[in-house]
């Protein structure tokens, strides 16, 4: 059906972009790569919204914008970040867990009642970052708690920006508000931090970089258009589904990268996890 395959366009995007990513982070920090891929993403997004400008309800703004500072700013470089020490596979099936970590959020602040189909996605998706991980005892990686620090940063966004289309249901504006607030949030760290000079960086990396904002923007108006005509417990099942696809998009683009049995048992588990939380 049109509804799962743009859902499906939006996973692979997904897939793709953060496989870009960590191949122009060869000659570029995370914080440039997270600047340049929101920037493209933010001139698309707001291009196409000065199309339609809506009546603006300036509570449901602010909620978009913080959404924008912790998804596309916090979340995003965070992500990087755990991308340079635990790989591209590693990283997508940590955030592939952002669904199951938002639900259980919303049970702990809106006082929703967990079922057991919420427990068990939660227990299988703990499993799978378990194996993801590879720690052993009580040693974990830094970077697979900065991996999950991002999981986490893009579950409170998506709590925010769903408070704010409760307000004014525009998921097109809130996209746009949160790109430019996110835009902001890491040109104002670039300052602060004087890190400034390192956006001038290798053309290889540019294109990486842009072409991420390019999917970013294409990944996000399928994954719109999929909800318009779809429920949305499958679209989200298939569009989180992208940690598969980044183990294919991994070997294929990046063959240096070692996809151990356990990455590809955790990443499977990751994914099981979010359907059962999303359509059970």
């Amino acid at each position: 059906m049109l509804f799962e395959a743009l859902a499906l366009v939006t996973s692979i995007t997904n897939a793709l972009g953060v496989t870009l990513i960590a191949r122009g982070m060869r000659g570029a920090k995370p914080i440039v790569a997270a600047f340049y891929s929101v920037a493209i993403q933010t001139v698309i997004l707001v291009a196409l919204l000065l199309t339609r400008m809506p009546q603006l309800n300036l509570l449901a703004v602010g909620y978009f914008a913080l959404g924008g500072v912790l998804s596309l700013g916090v979340a995003r470089l965070l992500n990087f970040v755990a991308m340079r020490g635990l790989g591209v596979a590693k990283t997508s099936a940590l955030i592939g867990s952002s669904p199951v970590i938002t639900t259980l959020l919303s049970i702990a602040i809106i006082s929703e009642s967990p079922d057991l189909a919420t427990f068990a996605g939660a227990a299988t998706v703990a499993l799978g970052v378990a194996l993801i991980s590879g720690a052993t005892g009580f040693r974990i990686e830094r970077a697979l708690l900065v991996g999950l620090a991002s999981a986490l940063a893009y579950s409170l966004s998506n709590i925010a920006s769903k408070s704010g289309v409760l307000l004014q249901p525009d998921p097109f504006l809130s996209a746009t508000t949160g790109a430019v607030a996110g835009l902001a949030f890491i040109s104002a760290y670039l300052a602060a931090t004087g890190q400034t000079r390192d956006l001038g960086i290798g053309r290889q990396s540019l294109a990486c970089f842009a072409a991420t904002g390019v999917l970013s923007s294409v990944g996000w108006l399928a994954m719109m258009a999929a909800l318009e005509t779809g429920p949305v417990s499958v679209v989200t099942t298939i569009v989180y589904s992208y940690p598969l696809f980044a183990l294919i998009t991994t070997r294929l683009l990046m063959r240096e990268e070692k996809l151990t049995t356990r990455t590809i048992a955790g990443s499977t588990l990751v994914v099981l996890g979010v359907a059962i939380v999303t359509l059970l």
